[in-house]
């Protein structure tokens, strides 16, 4: 009888203990509140889009653009352009000031052929008389530097031009002669072109009437 008792008293301590270990957190047991339980409460879901979406926070703040695959670069120009030549060009004479024994105006090559061509250096230039272009006194001295400029079809290139009057020297040392013109000869060409420009010149070659800056 007394085994019977001591039995039922220890079954009675388990019990207990089984109810007071479910009810504490404190020892270290799952807790099994809903906030611990594998059901999401629907408020506190995140809203944040996932890896996958296209989103403009997920691009850098603007929608992706994306090209065509048959889109294409233009065609580079080609660098060369062909040098001009004296048909290219057409010469031609503008006044631009005068005074104190000097006049100066400018000598002009336009662009009348259908293409761009590349126009660098000094041309020539000098006096020409007796009706039959005879060169009077010395050439057009060359004054300051070049570069080589591409002239498209119509457009205009000037050679600044300074002229001395025969009158600033001695008639014994000038021998004044009669101008008819100009002659002028195009950048890197043989051929020349005439340009009316009636004045008195020079007819000693040690004379120098003329300056010319490259054209530009």
């Amino acid at each position: 009888m007394l085994r019977v008792r001591l039995v039922l008293v220890g079954i009675g301590i388990l019990g207990v203990l089984a109810a007071g270990g479910c009810a504490s957190t404190n020892d270290g047991a799952v807790d099994s509140s809903p906030s611990a339980s594998g059901t999401v409460d629907p408020t506190r879901a995140s809203s944040s889009p996932s890896p996958s979406q296209s989103s403009p926070a997920a691009t850098g703040g603007s929608p992706v653009r994306t090209e065509s695959s048959d889109s294409s670069e233009p065609a580079a120009a080609d660098p060369s352009t062909p040098k001009c030549t004296n048909a290219d060009l057409k010469a031609g004479y503008r006044a631009t000031d005068s005074g104190a024994g000097s006049r100066f105006g400018e000598i002009t090559l336009t662009n009348v052929s259908d293409r761009a061509c590349a126009l660098g250096g000094f041309g020539g230039l000098s006096y020409v008389g007796g009706d039959d272009g005879t060169q009077i006194g010395a050439p057009a001295v060359r004054k300051g530097s070049w570069r080589t400029v591409i002239m498209k079809p119509g457009q205009v290139a000037v050679s600044e031009v300074a002229e001395s009057t025969a009158e600033n020297y001695p008639a014994s040392k000038c021998k004044p002669t009669k101008v008819d013109g100009f002659r002028v000869y195009v950048p890197d060409s043989y051929d020349s072109q005439f340009v009316r420009h009636e004045t008195t010149g020079c007819a000693d070659k040690n004379v120098s009437l003329l300056s010319h800056r490259a054209f530009h």
